[in-house]
């Protein structure tokens, strides 16, 4: 095991952008930088580091979480489910010998009465919390607050009953706010992207995929700072369907517009891989982003010069063309500094 005082030499890292070799110092479950790149180091670690890989979008009860690390992805936001499940899921992920990756949750989802996804067969009781006024908005919103979540997520879903009227999207979000979290949306039916935006939502958990927005729509959220958590792949695995291309270029004129792009699978819908997806990265890929902004949307832009205490390892340097780098990341395994040495 690592013990305090053990360095390690990486070939290359990412924050912010690339760093060359680097000796960070393991104290306390971590590593430290200490910036002497010359320095010998106990252990090298050829390769690329990343401090994390992130999935911006799962739903940890309809898939396998202990399988992530694997596949490489050390951090999750749980976008949807029974909060007395998803929060025990979070807590035992503190400890990083659980072999989970590090569990962030929005809790149970917010819409009207019979609003998508209380009908839903996929979304069992307790994963949906149906509102009625801004009263009901503050309530549910303050229960989700009592089980420590990290983002507040509605639902404006007409394609599978009523969507919340504008009044009440509006107090749904400005609960979320009073409470200082992001507001994510589930937007999905002609029309929706746009009064979601409306209402205030902070991030998108879907790329909006019903209809095409228009140019002035899309230049309006990506001005506002308005996220999206990609999720193509979803639209067909593999085989992509109508969806899929009206969801890409969306996409596409958002990145143009300089839009902000999260990586994110919804996990859990379908036949996706349990790690990197190869997949939603190439449509990333396709969208336009380059290797750089490819890479920003999976492993996030922080500065960092501490990481752990889990961090995610790659073999080699990535390629410059970003549908080779994408294919390249999916190599990626998710390591605990603790286990440095087996």
């Amino acid at each position: 095991m690592v013990a305090d005082g053990f360095t390690l030499g990486v070939e290359q890292w990412w924050s912010g952008g690339w760093r060359d070799r680097t000796v960070f110092v393991a104290a306390g479950g971590r590593l430290h930088a200490v910036g002497d790149r010359q320095t010998d180091a106990d252990l090298e670690l050829p390769g690329t580091l990343f401090p994390r890989l992130i999935d911006h979008h799962v739903h940890l009860g309809l898939t396998d979480p202990s399988a992530l690390m694997a596949g490489g992805i050390t951090a999750v936001a749980d976008l949807g489910w029974v909060p007395s499940e998803v929060a025990r899921l979070r807590d035992a992920s503190r400890d990083p010998k659980s072999g989970l990756p590090e569990v962030s949750i929005a809790g149970a989802l917010i819409t009207c009465p019979g609003g998508y996804p209380s009908q839903s067969s996929w979304a069992p009781p307790g994963a949906t919390v149906e509102v009625r006024d801004a009263a009901d908005a503050e309530a549910a919103v303050d229960a989700q607050v009592a089980i420590r979540a990290s983002a507040i997520k509605f639902t404006m879903n007409s394609e599978a009953g009523p969507a919340p009227s504008a009044d009440l999207a509006a107090a749904i979000v400005g609960a979320a706010h009073r409470a200082g979290l992001p507001a994510v949306v589930h937007a999905q039916g002609v029309g929706q992207a746009r009064r979601a935006f409306e209402a205030g939502a902070d991030r998108f958990a879907h790329t909006p995929f019903s209809e095409r927005l228009d140019d002035d729509l899309i230049d309006a959220m990506a001005d506002g700072g308005t996220e999206w958590v990609s999720t193509l792949d979803i639209h067909g695995w593999g085989t992509p369907i109508g969806d899929f291309k009206l969801a890409l270029d969306n996409l596409r004129r958002f990145a143009d517009a300089g839009g902000r792009i999260l990586y994110g699978t919804d996990l859990g819908n379908g036949a996706l891989p349990v790690g990197v997806n190869g997949r939603e990265l190439l449509a990333l890929a396709a969208a336009g982003l380059d290797r750089d902004r490819l890479v920003s949307a999976i492993a996030g832009d922080e500065l960092l010069t501490t990481i752990g205490p889990r961090f995610a390892w790659a073999p080699g340097r990535p390629p410059s063309d970003p549908a080779a780098a994408a294919q390249w990341l999916t190599t990626s395994r998710g390591v605990t500094v603790d286990s440095l040495t087996r």
